[in-house]
């Protein structure tokens, strides 16, 4: 069931803090922001949109280029996951 979920951004050393709708994908919510997230192909190949979910939840359909062993570290392609929880924190600095 859709809903709205808090989204935190660590981009450059900073948080950006959003809102959007949990039926989205994460990385056309941010740029749709104004925010100047990391992407390429935004078809979850490139790997350019990688980021890791330090708090809350995302949920990919497919997990694109990701191994089991990335996905199990909390790495997501923000151009194909959208929010699985109330609040998420995506970390792009530390990936």
């Amino acid at each position: 069931m859709p809903g709205t979920t808090k989204v935190t951004l660590i981009l450059d050393g900073e948080k950006n803090n959003f809102s959007m709708d949990s039926d989205g994908n994460i990385l056309d919510e941010g740029l749709s922001n104004g925010y100047d997230m990391p992407h390429s192909c935004q078809g979850g190949i490139c790997l350019t949109c990688l980021g890791k979910v330090t708090e809350g939840k995302a949920i990919m359909d497919d997990p694109g280029m990701l191994s089991d062993e990335e996905l199990d570290e909390g790495f997501i392609l923000s151009c194909i996951a959208r929010p699985g929880s109330d609040e998420i924190t995506i970390d792009f600095d530390d990936v």
